[in-house]
Protein backbone atom coordinates (compact mmCIF):
# COMPACT_ATOMS: atom_id res chain seq x y z
CA UNK A 1 0.00 0.00 0.00
CA UNK A 2 2.90 2.27 0.57
CA UNK A 3 4.22 2.33 -2.95
CA UNK A 4 0.69 2.75 -4.08
CA UNK A 5 1.10 5.91 -2.43
CA UNK A 6 4.04 7.32 -3.42
CA UNK A 7 3.40 6.03 -7.19
CA UNK A 8 0.36 8.62 -6.96
CA UNK A 9 2.04 10.87 -5.18
CA UNK A 10 4.64 11.16 -7.69
CA UNK A 11 2.51 10.80 -10.34
CA UNK A 12 0.73 13.91 -9.45
CA UNK A 13 4.24 15.80 -8.65
CA UNK A 14 4.98 15.20 -11.93
CA UNK A 15 1.53 16.53 -13.33
CA UNK A 16 2.07 19.61 -11.82
CA UNK A 17 5.72 20.10 -12.79
CA UNK A 18 4.56 19.67 -16.26
CA UNK A 19 1.39 22.16 -15.74
CA UNK A 20 4.32 24.96 -14.06
CA UNK A 21 6.62 24.09 -16.93
CA UNK A 22 4.20 24.57 -19.67
CA UNK A 23 2.92 27.91 -18.36
CA UNK A 24 6.33 28.83 -17.90
CA UNK A 25 6.97 28.24 -21.67
CA UNK A 26 4.57 29.66 -22.84
CA UNK A 27 4.32 32.59 -20.85
CA UNK A 28 0.96 33.21 -18.91
CA UNK A 29 -0.50 36.02 -19.80
CA UNK A 30 -0.51 39.41 -17.50
CA UNK A 31 -4.26 39.84 -16.02
CA UNK A 32 -3.82 42.98 -14.51
CA UNK A 33 -6.06 45.95 -15.77
CA UNK A 34 -4.31 48.48 -17.85
CA UNK A 35 -4.86 51.06 -15.23
CA UNK A 36 -3.06 48.88 -12.95
CA UNK A 37 0.21 47.80 -15.50
CA UNK A 38 0.51 51.80 -16.76
CA UNK A 39 0.33 53.99 -12.75
CA UNK A 40 -2.77 55.29 -13.44
CA UNK A 41 -4.90 53.62 -10.61
CA UNK A 42 -2.86 56.02 -8.52
CA UNK A 43 -4.12 59.26 -10.09
CA UNK A 44 -6.71 61.10 -8.23
CA UNK A 45 -8.50 62.52 -10.96
CA UNK A 46 -11.74 63.60 -11.98
CA UNK A 47 -12.84 64.12 -15.98
CA UNK A 48 -15.57 66.47 -16.94
CA UNK A 49 -16.47 66.79 -21.03
CA UNK A 50 -16.85 64.49 -23.42
CA UNK A 51 -13.48 62.11 -23.39
CA UNK A 52 -12.93 59.72 -25.97
CA UNK A 53 -11.09 56.66 -24.62
CA UNK A 54 -7.97 57.65 -26.68
CA UNK A 55 -7.63 61.23 -25.01
CA UNK A 56 -8.06 60.38 -21.76
CA UNK A 57 -5.48 57.53 -21.94
CA UNK A 58 -3.12 59.83 -23.18
CA UNK A 59 -4.00 62.80 -20.07
CA UNK A 60 -3.75 59.50 -17.93
CA UNK A 61 -0.15 58.86 -19.12
CA UNK A 62 0.79 62.66 -19.17
CA UNK A 63 -0.38 62.95 -15.52
CA UNK A 64 1.38 59.87 -14.17
CA UNK A 65 4.64 61.30 -16.22
CA UNK A 66 4.18 64.76 -14.43
CA UNK A 67 3.72 63.32 -11.52
CA UNK A 68 6.71 60.98 -11.51
CA UNK A 69 8.80 63.95 -12.95
CA UNK A 70 9.55 61.93 -15.92
CA UNK A 71 10.64 64.35 -18.62
CA UNK A 72 12.06 61.86 -21.00
CA UNK A 73 8.35 59.72 -20.58
CA UNK A 74 6.16 62.91 -21.26
CA UNK A 75 8.09 63.91 -24.08
CA UNK A 76 7.60 60.18 -25.73
CA UNK A 77 3.73 61.19 -25.54
CA UNK A 78 4.42 64.08 -27.87
CA UNK A 79 2.30 64.54 -31.36
CA UNK A 80 6.08 64.93 -33.07
CA UNK A 81 9.53 65.60 -31.95
CA UNK A 82 9.92 68.93 -32.56
CA UNK A 83 11.59 70.25 -29.10
CA UNK A 84 9.44 67.80 -27.28
CA UNK A 85 11.99 67.12 -24.67
CA UNK A 86 12.71 71.01 -23.82
CA UNK A 87 8.55 71.32 -23.53
CA UNK A 88 7.97 68.43 -21.23
CA UNK A 89 11.01 69.18 -18.83
CA UNK A 90 9.71 72.68 -18.70
CA UNK A 91 6.26 71.09 -17.67
CA UNK A 92 7.24 68.74 -14.94
CA UNK A 93 9.76 71.91 -13.96
CA UNK A 94 6.52 74.03 -13.76
CA UNK A 95 4.14 71.39 -13.19
CA UNK A 96 5.74 68.55 -11.03
CA UNK A 97 4.86 69.43 -7.90
CA UNK A 98 0.92 70.21 -8.91
CA UNK A 99 0.78 67.03 -10.51
CA UNK A 100 1.02 65.02 -7.08
CA UNK A 101 -2.28 66.66 -6.24
CA UNK A 102 -5.74 65.90 -7.38
CA UNK A 103 -6.18 67.11 -10.74
CA UNK A 104 -9.69 67.74 -12.84
CA UNK A 105 -9.28 66.94 -16.44
CA UNK A 106 -11.64 69.09 -18.71
CA UNK A 107 -12.20 67.91 -21.69
CA UNK A 108 -13.28 70.76 -24.18
CA UNK A 109 -15.18 70.55 -27.60
CA UNK A 110 -13.02 68.44 -30.43
CA UNK A 111 -12.31 70.54 -33.68
CA UNK A 112 -11.77 68.13 -36.56
CA UNK A 113 -8.09 67.16 -35.68
CA UNK A 114 -7.83 68.96 -32.24
CA UNK A 115 -8.83 68.11 -28.57
CA UNK A 116 -8.42 71.26 -26.25
CA UNK A 117 -8.26 69.33 -22.71
CA UNK A 118 -7.86 71.49 -19.42
CA UNK A 119 -5.35 70.09 -16.76
CA UNK A 120 -6.94 72.03 -13.31
CA UNK A 121 -4.87 70.95 -10.56
CA UNK A 122 -6.14 71.10 -7.04
CA UNK A 123 -4.73 74.55 -5.19
CA UNK A 124 -3.36 75.94 -8.35
CA UNK A 125 -4.87 78.79 -10.06
CA UNK A 126 -3.75 78.81 -13.65
CA UNK A 127 -4.60 75.78 -15.41
CA UNK A 128 -2.11 73.35 -17.99
CA UNK A 129 -3.39 73.61 -21.29
CA UNK A 130 -2.59 71.02 -23.50
CA UNK A 131 -3.93 70.32 -27.08
CA UNK A 132 -3.75 66.51 -28.81
CA UNK A 133 -3.62 65.94 -31.72
CA UNK A 134 -3.28 62.57 -34.45
CA UNK A 135 0.58 61.41 -34.49
CA UNK A 136 2.19 61.86 -37.93
CA UNK A 137 0.46 62.53 -41.30
CA UNK A 138 -3.16 61.93 -42.39
CA UNK A 139 -5.20 63.72 -40.59
CA UNK A 140 -8.37 62.53 -39.48
CA UNK A 141 -7.85 58.95 -39.52
CA UNK A 142 -9.26 57.56 -36.42
CA UNK A 143 -7.01 54.62 -36.04
CA UNK A 144 -4.08 56.35 -35.60
CA UNK A 145 -2.06 57.44 -32.06
CA UNK A 146 -3.00 60.35 -30.23
CA UNK A 147 -0.06 62.45 -29.14
CA UNK A 148 0.35 66.02 -27.13
CA UNK A 149 0.99 68.92 -28.83
CA UNK A 150 4.79 70.10 -27.54
CA UNK A 151 6.17 72.44 -30.46
CA UNK A 152 8.25 75.44 -28.69
CA UNK A 153 6.20 78.36 -28.77
CA UNK A 154 3.03 76.77 -29.19
CA UNK A 155 1.46 77.25 -25.78
CA UNK A 156 3.05 81.01 -25.69
CA UNK A 157 0.60 84.02 -26.34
Amino acid sequence: MGVRAWHWGALVAAALLLFAACQFALGEEDKAPRYVKDGTADLELSVTGRPIPETLAVVEQALVRLKERDAEGLAELAEDDNGARKTARAWVKKWGDAAQKPVVADFGDDTISTWITELKFEGEAEPLSIDLKHKGEGKGDPSREIGIIMSPGYYDG
